[in-house]
């Protein structure tokens, strides 16, 4: 539940020692650059580095190349081998090598697409005994071939007045009708337009010399010999690539690692003959880093905390354990956290695992949800995984506490009495008594979380300095105040019968939390000793925030009852499996096998979804957006591909 700290680091030194210092900072793979100009008030001296890479031209030619061929690179040792000047023409000659085979493979596959769409189309035609170069030779009549839409079709009717609207098909398919039209040159034109109205597309046939049959033979023998051409080729690249390899992981890497150099001096800046460059460096690597820089002639440094560097927006590093490590996914979903504000990932990792496991409370489901995650991490690699595990151990030990097996409410009733002495479950979810209670219990739930919150904006209010919102906001301690004397108030007069709201009472922890909370700004200003804590109109400031303090209170009201859905998921689920084993029983044998194991899939599957997605707006909606901003950018180095 923490934030790495953060470190500013500015350096200083002769122009000539800056690509030294840009290479040093890029291997130590710890350094994020930011704009100096942000770091000084008066830069009219500074003038922004004009870092261009001089192989930029061949980079581009050799990345497009490489690409337009698939070729798939991997990390290289630069270090073992020098980039020479002979092999800036190498990296040309191989580009333009690459660029070959590419092209030649686009050519064939254009030849092989074009042979697939002429065999396609003269397939429709193949029963016309006619030699269509003759029918070029006609003088006075114009046809086309091509193919029509069904639906235009059946439109042919509407033009039965003219005589020279005649489509003669030949064949058909689901969607088209294929064949030709006819007419006079004279009246050429107009026919075009109106068959052009009914999306008639024409096709290739009249560029044909002899008959279809003859033309679909000649594509059909072509079209092997241009796949075994293009088999060829790629026989030829994978050989020359499989030589080249070697060269092609260096000349990828090695072009990589300088262009993070020069991204790194770009963001340098100079004055007179000297150059600056800002940036951050997490705590741990600070030193390290410092002491490399410092064995450069001519360049100084210095760190400042991150703390005092503020305004400045300084990035933001998460730091957790591998319990709570994969909750980092929602955190980032939701948004980091600046570097003033706390690591929210415990909290939900926490909240969220709890709340899972009581809306989700099953041993057998939680156990297929734990192994689901299982497999999401170690296989699928996948961040989901990590959150899935602890949610399908909750979900167990909540299903342990349910006395429920896959739906099975008796199966542990064995245990309670070894281990208990009971002869039942102590918790049975349906029965009416039973739903009171998780409804109470569930509402409790959301008056402790939602308390919880508040809290929350409170250290952290304080902590970034902001004493409106601690103090006088409705998520401060006036609205901790108001929030807990109303529900203790509730609490103690539906459960134990004890009346609290005296006159004092209301006055005090009610009435005047509300008062603090109405009057947030100038009471804010006051504290803070600014002079300007009257608003411009007293009028307009009170009709503004009577209506805000209206949707505080209903805000209130909202968030609390929405943790109902938590208890409204325990009674969903033993619902949904009482429906399942009452279909099962109107079955037997091997179908009341399968009515429960379908049952049982779809439940879960359904069930974890809708769980997932309810708990975490509980999280976002519900408490993250009492106390937690989440306006911070993430710290990220360059990094090397020296390690």
């Amino acid at each position: 539940m923490a934030i790495a700290k953060i470190k500013c680091l500015r350096i200083i030194g002769l122009q000539e020692k800056l690509q030294e210092v840009a290479e040093a900072l890029v291997n130590s793979q710890s350094f994020q650059p930011d704009d100096p100009l942000n770091f000084h008030s008066d830069i009219k001296m500074f003038i922004p580095v004009q870092a261009f890479n001089p192989y930029r031209e061949t980079i581009d030619k050799f990345e497009s190349s490489l690409e337009a061929c698939g070729v798939e690179c991997s990390a290289a040792d630069i270090s073992k081998r020098k980039f020479e000047d002979e092999d800036v023409s190498a990296i040309e000659e191989m580009a333009e090598k690459l660029a070959q085979f590419s092209d030649k493979q686009l050519e064939l596959e254009s030849r092989i697409g074009e042979c697939n769409r002429n065999i396609e189309q003269i397939e429709h035609f193949l029963n016309l005994n006619l030699e269509i170069d003759k029918i070029n030779q006609c003088r006075y009549i114009k046809a086309n071939f091509g193919k029509l839409p069904k639906e235009s079709f059946e439109k042919m009717q509407n033009y039965s007045d003219n005589p020279f609207v005649i489509f003669f098909p030949y064949s058909h398919d689901d969607d088209y009708y294929w064949g030709l039209y006819l007419s006079p040159i004279a009246n050429s034109d107009d026919v075009d337009r109106i068959f052009s109205s009914l999306y008639f597309e024409s096709c290739g046939v009249l560029d044909l010399n002899g008959t279809p049959e003859q033309y679909y033979k000649e594509q059909k023998e072509q079209l092997p010999k241009l796949r075994q051409e293009l088999e060829n080729v790629k026989a030829e690249l994978g050989k020359y690539l499989a030589s080249e390899k070697g060269n092609i992981d260096f000349y990828h890497s090695y072009f990589k690692e300088l262009q993070k150099k020069y991204d790194v001096m770009a963001k340098a800046v100079t004055y007179n003959k000297s150059f600056v460059i800002v940036g951050w460096v997490t705590e741990d690597k600070a030193k390290k880093l410092t002491e490399a820089i410092s064995k450069i002639d001519s360049v100084e440094c210095t760190l400042t905390n991150g703390q005092s560097e503020l305004k400045h927006s300084p990035p933001v590093k998460l730091k957790n354990n591998f319990l709570t490590k994969g909750f980092e996914f929602y955190t980032e979903m939701y948004g980091l956290p600046n570097y003033s504000e706390f690591d929210p990932t415990t909290f939900i990792a926490i909240t969220y695992t709890i709340l899972f496991g009581i809306m989700f409370g099953d041993v057998g489901h939680g156990l297929m949800v734990m192994l689901f995650g299982i497999f999401m991490k170690k296989v699928k690699k996948n961040p989901l995984g990590a959150i899935l595990i602890p949610c399908g151990i909750s979900g167990t030990i909540f299903g342990f506490v349910y006395g429920s097996v896959f739906g099975f409410e008796e199966a542990l009733n064995p245990m309670y009495k070894a281990l208990f002495g009971l002869d039942e479950k102590p918790i049975s979810v349906m029965e009416p008594s039973t739903t009171n209670t998780i409804i109470y219990l569930a509402v409790g739930i959301g008056l402790v979380l939602v308390t919880l919150a508040i809290i929350l904006n409170i250290i952290v209010s304080f902590k970034m300095h902001d004493k409106e919102n601690a103090v006088f906001g409705n998520n401060g301690i006036a609205g901790l105040v108001f929030y807990a004397a109303v529900a203790a108030a509730l609490v103690s007069q539906m459960m134990l019968g004890v009346k609290l709201t005296t006159p004092l009472y209301i006055v005090f922890l009610i009435v005047l939390p509300l008062l603090l909370i109405f009057l947030k700004e100038p009471f804010g200003k006051l504290s803070e000793g600014r002079k300007d804590w009257k608003p411009e109109s007293w009028g307009g400031y009170c009709v503004q925030n009577f209506f805000e303090l209206f949707e505080v209170l209903l805000s209130y009201v909202t968030n609390t009852m929405s943790f109902l859905r938590v208890g409204a998921f325990v009674l969903v689920h033993a619902g949904m499996m009482e429906v399942v084993f009452t279909l099962a029983n109107m079955s037997s044998g091997f179908g009341y096998i399968a009515i429960v194991v379908i049952g049982n899939i779809f439940v879960m599957a359904l069930e974890a979804l809708l769980v997932c997605i309810q708990v975490l707006r509980l999280e976002f909606y519900e408490m993250f957006g009492r106390f937690y901003r989440g306006d911070g950018r993430a710290f990220k180095p360059v990094t090397s591909l020296m390690d």
